[in-house]
């Protein structure tokens, strides 16, 4: 007998979801700090610790945006972030790295203009956020 893989997600079409926003962030301070900002500006705004917490809230409420925290190259934030780009494409994703290492800033920055994700340095520059808000 041979088992399938199998996912039941929820995928949404375009504008399911308005101006809400998914935070996954395990540093409560950035969290709220950030949901705070994008409250501010008009985002309904759901929060979790983990990226694949925040991938059963992406499909649950059809987000704009989702920031996702990842730590290192294929840690749960970046294997989340490649998950949410393959089931929620309509969902802007934002992955926010301290990129302690060379390793990770040589990921990042491979190929820029090819990624699904938008990467933005750790403690997030708000102006900057607010700039890849601007777009959606």
């Amino acid at each position: 007998m041979t088992t399938g893989f199998s996912i039941d997600a929820d995928i949404r079409p375009p504008g399911q979801g308005g101006r809400r926003a998914v935070i996954a962030d395990d540093d409560p301070g950035q969290r709220d700090a950030l949901a705070r900002h994008l409250t501010e500006r008009g985002f309904a705004v759901s929060t979790v610790s983990g990226g694949f917490e925040a991938l059963g809230l992406i499909g649950a409420e059809g987000p704009a945006v989702a920031l996702l925290r990842c730590r290192r190259p294929e840690d749960e934030g970046d294997r989340a972030a490649a998950l949410a780009c393959m089931l929620y494409p309509h969902t802007r994703i934002i992955l926010t790295a301290g990129a302690p290492d060379a390793q990770l800033d040589a990921q990042l920055d491979a190929e820029p203009g090819n990624s699904p994700v938008t990467v933005l340095a750790r403690p997030v520059d708000l102006a900057l956020l607010d700039r890849c808000l601007d777009g959606l």
